[in-house]
């Protein structure tokens, strides 16, 4: 058994992770709240929008056509902006790593995140643009790199815009996914033969249509990122927090048997040294 020293110093070491991890186990519940609060007031929004343009998928398509189908495809990755989440970042690299592979060699590479920064320039593939937002994101936040994305799709710079990002289910959960945003799929409409009716004017109405449904579902996949990170950091946290805590009862326990078998020593070897009478 180690010295009682070197114990002491152990469980110093591992009280000290424990209260780290218990502080950003805290935090990150905190952080979680928030996003998850966001994610579901703004899902029904985003349910709207995807109603609105499974309606008029074909005139919103017109409204962002592609301009340049041989510019290259943007792809942008929705990282986080720190590890100790568990497997969460390691899922999503290996997982981007693939999609990456198999596109066309001419494409552009978007990177959210400074963690996913740092993973791209270590691993060699720099992204040719980088965005950092906060973990409890606002549209506001995000406006700059949705404007920024669909500027280029709109100048014909690319062709193309594919989100890759963490798709959040639930605390547990989270599954590495794609989602073109650009150009907008048309899908089969099923409406009512009378024509609608659109104030101002059908152009205007169409434009700004298609501008929210396409915020909406950037945003979105953007609040799953926020929301998972969170999810993942909070459960990794609480398991480290669990292991330090089971760790230091186990400390404290050889701590208590060291102390015990070296006063033990001492009063054997007290009685042992004592001359009979």
């Amino acid at each position: 058994m180690a010295s009682l020293q070197a114990l002491k110093k152990h469980l110093g070491s591992v009280r000290m992770t424990g209260q780290l991890a218990g502080a950003m186990k805290t935090v990150s519940a905190v952080k979680l709240s928030r996003v998850n609060g966001t994610l579901q007031n703004f899902s029904a929004y985003d349910t709207m929008c995807r109603e609105i343009l499974n309606t008029f998928s074909t005139e919103l398509a017109a409204v962002y056509p592609c301009v340049n189908p041989e510019a290259p495809v943007c792809y942008v990755l929705l990282g986080a902006n720190r590890g100790l989440c568990g497997g969460y970042n390691i899922e999503l690299y290996s997982y981007a790593d693939t999609v990456l592979a198999e596109a066309p060699e001419n494409r552009l590479l978007i990177a959210v995140g400074k963690h996913a920064v740092s993973h791209l320039n270590d691993a060699g593939t720099p992204p040719d643009k980088t965005w950092l937002l906060p973990d409890t994101v606002t549209m506001d936040d995000c406006e700059p790199l949705i404007r920024d994305v669909l500027t280029m799709y709109r100048e014909g710079r690319i062709s193309a815009v594919i989100l890759l990002y963490q798709k959040f289910v639930n605390m547990l959960t989270q599954t590495p996914s794609s989602f073109r945003l650009l150009p907008l799929a048309e899908t089969e409409q099923s409406r009512s033969e009378e024509a609608p009716l659109f104030v101002p004017d059908s152009t205007t109405v169409l434009q700004s249509a298609a501008s929210a449904c396409l915020n909406a579902a950037f945003y979105t996949r953007i609040l799953e990122v926020c929301a998972g990170h969170q999810a993942s950091t909070l459960i990794a946290m609480r398991s480290a927090y669990d292991n330090a805590e089971a760790s230091a009862a186990a400390l404290e326990s050889d701590i208590s048997r060291k102390r015990q078998s070296d006063v033990t020593a001492s009063v054997i070897e007290t009685s042992g040294s004592i001359p009979e009478s």
